[in-house]
């Protein structure tokens, strides 16, 4: 496979799956092809490749003579999901206790202030985002790249967990509160209650789900990857 294809292909599964974590495409909507043809200025071969890719990642799932839809984790994936993010994540706070620095509780800070904004302002696309980037961030300071690959991935299925069995949005700003607390217990070198926080943070997510799948909706693609498209 060429370098240009390969490159072409990454910007697919990212657009796509950027979309997915943030909760701007919901789980069981249809991928058309020729929709995300147009909508990403792509081909369908390299469409085609990319929701291949994110179906290896869980995000996507693909069905013989139905073709390709945003993932519906069932209720049990969603309970398995959350079993391995509490192991992996109690062991970064291990790793990431022994090793943050002054700069990194600075970015960890900013970080919970912009999700903090965006959740203030209704951005609910943004503070998913921004959610997710502080647990990728607290891996990155972890040190351990397998650890970081694993969470990351793992993150963008839970997204979809939460978008299709959240009870109540307005979570998200108890989340920016508990954020807070993982970053001041880390602080102040408090790690045994860093990793029980986390614990209960997570475990506090996943009693904000209700397990009641909504109802298909009907996407612009066009519209969704407007920022998306190559320009000449």
């Amino acid at each position: 496979m060429s370098t240009a294809k390969k490159k072409e292909i990454r910007r697919i599964v990212e657009a796509i799956g950027r979309a997915i974590v943030e909760q701007r495409l919901v789980p069981g909507t249809r991928l058309v092809e020729l929709k995300l043809v147009d909508a990403l200025g792509a081909n369908r071969n390299h469409i085609r490749a990319a929701l291949l890719e994110l179906s290896h990642q869980g995000l996507v799932s693909i069905t013989i003579n139905k073709g390709a839809m945003v993932a519906c984790p069932s209720q049990q994936e969603a309970a398995d999901v959350f079993v391995v993010r509490r192991l992996l994540e109690a062991e970064a706070m291990v790793l990431a206790a022994e090793r943050i620095e002054d700069t990194d509780l600075a970015a960890l800070r900013k970080l919970i202030e912009e999700e903090r904004q965006a959740v203030e302002e209704g951005r609910r696309p943004a503070a998913v985002k921004l959610a997710a980037r502080f647990h990728i961030e607290l891996a990155r300071i972890a040190g351990n790249q397998v650890l970081s690959d694993m969470l990351e991935r793992l993150l963008g299925r839970c997204s979809l967990i939460v978008s299709m069995y959240q009870k109540d949005s307005r979570s998200h700003e108890c989340h920016c509160d508990e954020h807070t607390q993982l970053v001041e217990l880390l602080a102040a070198g408090d790690v045994d209650t860093a990793v029980l926080s986390m614990r209960q943070h997570l475990d506090n997510l996943e009693s904000s789900l209700d397990l009641t799948q909504e109802e298909e909706q009907v996407t612009d693609f066009v519209a969704l990857f407007a920022d998306s498209v190559p320009t000449e």
